[in-house]
C-alpha cells in the first residue's frame, strides 16, 4: 500500500511539506491510517480521551450525508470530532432518551428461527441464577439495557462487511468501517428525531402498538434509504443507478443485520447475568 500524499493541506490549503500542517496542525493521511490497526488505536484513544468539540459534526451528519466520511478519508479531520467519538455521543443521547431499537427482550425467545436454542439457553441461565420468572425477566431487561450500549458496536463491522461485498473488495476495509460508523451515528440520531418523537406522537393520538411499530419502521427505513443514497454518492462517487442499487441493497440488509445483532445480544445477556 502506498502513502496518501498531498502537496497542500486538505483542510486549509496551505503547502504541507511535512507530516503535520504548519498552519492548522492537520496530519497527512498515510497507508497506516487506512489499516485496521489504526481503527483499533483510534477506538482506544476516543474511549479514554472523551473530547466533545463541536456540534457542527452533527449538523453535517444530518444534512450532508457522506461528507464527514469523505472529509475523514481525505485527511480533513481537524474541523470535526472523529467518527467513533460522534457515534459514542449519539449512543449516549439515544440511551438517555430511552431508545429501544438496539435492545432485546426476553420474550424474543418465543419466536424466530432460533427459538428453541434461545429457550434452552434462557432456561439454563434461569436455573443458574436461581430466580423466579418475574425476577429473571427483570434482571434480563436490566442486563440487556447495559450490554446494548457496548455491543451496539458489533453493528459497525457487520455493516462494513456488507459494504465490502457490494464493492467487491476493491477498497480498504477501513473506508467501509468509517462509512458504517457514520451511518450508524446517523441512525441513532434519526431514531431519536424520527422514531422516538413519532412514537410519542402516535401514542398520544391513541394508536395501537402494532400501528406505531409499523409507522415508525416505514419512516425509519425510508429515511435510511434516502440517506444511504446520498451518502454512497458523496463517499464512494457512485453514479445515480449504482448508488440507488447499492443503497437499496444496504437498506434491505440492515434489518437482518439488526436481527443478528439482537440474537447475539440475547445470548451475551444470558451469559453475563448474575444471580
Amino acid at each position: 500500500m502506498t502513502e496518501v500524499m498531498s502537496g497542500t493541506c486538505p483542510t486549509c490549503g496551505t503547502p504541507q511539506p511535512s507530516v503535520f500542517c504548519s498552519t492548522c496542525g492537520e496530519k497527512r493521511v498515510t497507508a497506516h491510517d487506512y489499516s485496521i490497526a489504526h481503527f483499533a488505536e483510534h477506538l482506544v484513544e476516543i474511549l479514554t480521551h472523551f473530547d466533545i468539540r463541536s456540534l457542527r459534526a452533527v449538523k453535517i451528519l444530518a444534512f450532508q450525508p457522506g461528507e464527514l466520511t469523505r472529509a475523514y478519508l481525505d485527511g480533513r479531520r481537524k474541523p470535526f470530532i472523529g467518527p467513533i467519538q460522534l457515534f459514542v455521543i449519539l449512543n449516549v443521547v439515544f440511551a438517555l432518551l430511552g431508545g429501544l431499537t438496539f435492545r432485546v427482550g426476553l420474550e424474543s425467545k418465543d419466536s424466530g428461527l432460533f427459538a428453541s436454542q434461545m429457550q434452552a439457553a434462557a432456561a439454563k441461565a434461569q436455573a443458574r441464577t436461581h430466580m423466579d420468572d418475574a425476577d429473571f425477566e427483570k434482571e434480563f431487561a436490566r442486563t440487556a439495557a447495559i450490554q446494548s450500549k457496548t455491543w451496539i458496536f458489533l453493528m459497525i463491522p457487520m455493516f462494513a462487511a456488507e459494504l465490502a461485498l457490494l464493492y467487491g473488495f476493491r477498497r480498504y476495509f477501513f473506508e467501509h468501517l468509517i462509512f458504517s460508523t457514520h451511518i450508524h451515528a446517523f441512525l441513532l440520531a434519526w431514531l431519536v428525531a424520527g422514531g422516538i418523537s413519532i412514537g410519542l406522537a402516535l401514542r398520544l393520538a391513541g394508536a395501537s402498538f402494532q400501528t406505531r411499530n409499523l409507522v415508525i419502521s416505514v419512516v425509519l427505513l425510508v429515511g435510511l434509504l434516502v440517506y444511504l443514497y446520498a451518502a454512497v454518492r458523496r463517499t464512494y462517487g457512485d453514479g445515480r443507478i449504482a448508488a440507488l442499487l447499492r443503497s437499496s441493497a444496504l437498506a434491505v440488509l440492515w434489518l437482518p443485520t439488526l436481527n443478528v445483532y439482537r440474537l447475539l445480544l440475547f445470548f451475551i445477556t444470558l451469559r453475563l447475568m448474575h444471580s
